[in-house]
């Protein structure tokens, strides 16, 4: 007999409402009476009161922030009951399937899944079953956002006897490693691989092993996959080498959790954190692939040549087109995302008195050297729109162009571009790029509140020190400075966090897939 809405479980449990199922039963949104708590109440369908237990002392052993807690072990109507702590937030498979993840995304979610294996391995039990609907995503505004593994349902304890015959597989096939498949005992280096595997699928909107039927499947498990660099070629390439190496067919070969997570610790902040990833495809699927970053960038050079064409042949605007080629070079050079074409507002800042602002605009690049490109850029933009036309304040560093200079270019190059060599105008650009790379590292911080601090710290720091640029007509505007700090922590936990606002009420809990009507 199933749970039913209104049941009291264990004298203690009000169901709610059902929320969802999985492969070892379903799951019920309840209420805890004793505590007065929402619980997720799982009802098991096996029956085997062996595997039952070992479900429950494999929980029970864990306590980590990204490990779904388990309460009570219990019976209702014949069947065993299992209680955990409900967690309101998304899994990844709804997140991936959604195209709500970005690079850094992925990147963060890994790594706290790392410490969560960490913390299980040291306890003596080995999840065996990690894939994307195992993993749920929470925004908290106190603790900050967190994955947490969830469903030990099939974790083996170290030294304890197995519940499977010899040869019996269990798992998910596309995420089992190749010695599971085989049917061999599973120890960490099992989970390694599928979180690998996860993360590989996230991060290339493609699991090479996954396909349409579970025999092919099956026969892909172990066969050599292609490097996570043929589909990511942008990505930080130690990141990929030890993905890689997590996907090794010799178990002794993969890194642990704790070298995973130090490798994904050193790249996270060269990890896009705007651009959303594709969701997940077969490779079987004819599907058309993703524009890779280098064709980007190569359509956007073209665009920008034929668009100078039209204004150096047609147009006339000869000097201008130069100028504006110029100014291009660095949002070409950081890349093709949008946080490239940044540096172009700062000519509109200045205009509208907050000059002082532009500093940021390179904080949005990918990696320091993007941000140090994007940076010195802003400045260029900044100093360019006084010469051209006025905007903003007078730096001192190079006198205003004389007209005409847009339709001839060598007047360009002598009154538009010469100055920014100068050593006063390099040692804005200095300033720039290093604050934009400042501003960007601490908009690296995993919560907000941290985020905010670094933000405000940075804005003190960058006031004082656009005051040492040419005349210091950029500095002592500290407003405009904290404005833009605070503008690029609410983009960065805003527009690109706004994806793991899970609805209030999500269901989450303890390993199920949300049903469907």
């Amino acid at each position: 007999m199933s749970v039913v809405v209104q049941d009291l479980v264990m004298d203690r449990f009000r169901v709610l409402e059902r929320i969802g199922s999985g492969g070892m039963g379903t799951v019920y949104r309840a209420y805890d009476e004793r505590l007065e708590r929402e619980v997720a109440l799982k009802q098991l369908t096996d029956t085997d009161p062996d595997r039952v237990l070992r479900e429950a002392q494999a929980a029970a052993r864990l306590n980590h922030p990204s490990i779904v807690t388990l309460y009570e072990l219990g019976e209702h109507a014949g069947h065993a009951v299992l209680v955990s702590e409900l967690v309101p937030g998304e899994t990844l498979a709804g997140l991936e399937s959604s195209g709500a993840l970005c690079d850094r995304d992925v990147g963060e979610i890994t790594a706290d899944l790392c410490e969560a294996l960490a913390h299980a391995h040291k306890r003596g039990v080995v999840h065996r079953d990690i894939k994307p609907q195992n993993v749920i995503v929470v925004d908290d505004a106190k603790a900050g956002r967190r994955a947490k593994l969830m469903d030990f349902g099939i974790a083996r304890i170290f030294g304890a006897p197995t519940l499977t015959e010899a040869g019996e597989v269990v798992g998910t096939l596309a995420y089992m490693s190749p010695e599971q498949a085989d049917g061999e005992l599973a120890g960490p280096p099992t989970d390694v691989y599928s979180l690998a595997l996860t993360a590989y699928e996230c991060w290339a909107g493609i699991n090479p092993v996954a396909s349409r039927s579970p025999a092919q499947t099956a026969r892909r498990i172990g066969g050599q996959m292609p490097p996570l660099r043929e589909h990511r070629p942008d990505l930080p390439e130690g990141l990929t080498d030890t993905i890689d190496a997590c996907l090794e067919a010799d178990p002794s070969l993969r890194p642990s959790p704790h070298e995973l997570h130090e490798c994904l610790a050193a790249e996270l902040a060269d990890l896009d954190a705007v651009t959303p990833l594709p969701g997940p495809y077969f490779d079987d699927e004819e599907r058309a692939p993703s524009p890779a970053p280098g064709r980007a960038r190569i359509a956007t050079v073209a665009a920008l040549i034929v668009a100078l064409a039209v204004l150096a042949v047609p147009i006339g605007a000869s000097g201008l087109a130069l100028a504006l080629a110029a100014l291009a070079l660095p949002s070409l050079i950081a890349g093709a995302n949008l946080g490239a074409l940044a540096p172009v507002a700062a000519p509109f800042l200045a205009a509208a008195g907050m000059a002082g602002s532009a500093s940021a605009l390179g904080a949005g690049g990918i990696g320091a050297i993007g941000r140090a490109v994007l940076g010195a850029g802003g400045w260029f933009w900044l100093l360019a729109g006084w010469i051209a036309v006025g905007a903003g304040p007078d730096l001192g560093i190079a006198d205003r162009a004389a007209a005409g200079w847009a339709t001839d270019a060598s007047l360009a190059v002598d009154q538009i571009l010469a100055p920014m060599f100068s050593l006063e105008s390099l040692l804005g650009a200095g300033i720039f790029a290093l604050a934009a790379v400042a501003l960007g590292w601490g908009l690296t911080a995993r919560h907000l509140p941290l985020a905010l601090l670094a933000a405000m710290l940075w804005a003190a720091g960058a006031d004082a020190a656009l005051g040492l640029i040419g005349n210091g007509a950029l500095g002592g505007h500290p407003v405009a400075v904290v404005g833009a700090a605070a503008v690029a922590v609410a983009i960065e936990f805003g527009v690109a966090r706004t994806a793991f606002s899970a609805p209030q009420g999500s269901p989450g809990g303890f390993g199920f897939r949300p049903s469907t009507p």
